[in-house]
């Protein structure tokens, strides 16, 4: 046999070749399925934080980063009429003293400090802070639940927002400026429950007959119906329910929960309604 058909035959095929596909000396193998998800479970880390209302005139911040806290200041700063009393570590939290008593019990409420939690939640969302949960896990006779945020990004579409408080025996407040054609919708739904009411461009009170807040027997049934119509009336209008907040105080009374409500700032009549 010639020498040029000896070179043919010891040559790989090219078929060989395909098959086997070409050589990577020293490439390391792929990853396994778990480390693949410890990786990913590095990567994606889901940020907490806390806020606490401490009786009867502190915040605490846990957890934000310093850009957070100093967009928090600024809002109480410019929302709570007479000021912040001084700003001091507290452990790992940022406290701050206000004056005065916002957080102390009042049969009517305090509209300026449910204004003023309402513009903190707020200034949380614009800048990615999404309440989570709202609960006490304390056992103390007097405290108020903790708002727990999570970190999302982007930050969600800006809303308007309203508190809903259920004061007294008998009476619902709305504050946060709700729209005219909220205020005309209660006083549609509710229209024979109403005893009297009062509306204002930053807050609506409805006084109703009885006292629904402190019902017994089937009245029970009753308050809870009044609670359905009005989450309804707040749907039609383009809220949703965010969040609640309780409290309990020294004396062992409790706060009925402040409904905490959102609508997106671009809702039409008849659009959809986001819901978180």
């Amino acid at each position: 046999m010639s020498e040029k058909f000896k070179a043919l035959e010891t040559r790989p095929s090219l078929d060989s070749e395909s098959e086997a596909g070409p050589s990577a000396p020293n490439e390391a193998p792929p990853p396994s399925f778990q480390e693949s998800v410890e990786n990913d479970a590095a990567a994606f880390k889901t940020q907490f934080a806390c806020v606490e209302i401490r009786p009867s005139d502190r915040i605490r911040l846990i957890n934000f980063d310093e850009t957070d806290i100093s967009a928090v200041h600024q809002v109480v700063r410019t929302t709570w009429s007479r000021g912040i009393d001084r700003v001091r570590p507290f452990g790992e939290s940022r406290e701050m003293k206000l004056h005065g008593t916002p957080w102390s019990y009042r049969s009517n409420g305090d509209d300026d400090s449910r204004r003023l939690l309402l513009r903190i939640i707020e200034c949380l969302h614009d800048i990615g802070w999404v309440l989570q949960s709202a609960f006490d896990i304390t056992k103390n006779s007097s405290s108020r639940d903790s708002l727990v945020f999570r970190k999302q990004e982007p930050a969600p579409s800006p809303c308007d927002w309203i508190a809903v408080s259920f004061d007294s025996n008998d009476k619902l407040k709305i504050i946060g400026s709700p729209p005219p054609e909220l205020v005309t919708r209660l006083l549609q739904a509710f229209s024979v429950e109403i005893q009297r009411h009062e509306a204002t461009a930053d807050r609506v009170k409805i006084k109703f007959w009885g006292h629904p807040w402190t019902p017994s027997g089937q009245d029970t049934v009753t308050t809870s119906l009044k609670l359905l119509s009005l989450l309804e009336v707040l749907e039609i209008c383009g809220f949703t329910l965010y969040g609640t907040v309780g409290a309990r105080h020294e004396d062992d009374t409790a706060s009925a929960d402040i409904m905490v409500c959102q609508r997106q700032k671009d809702w039409i009549p008849g659009a959809p309604i986001l819901h978180r």
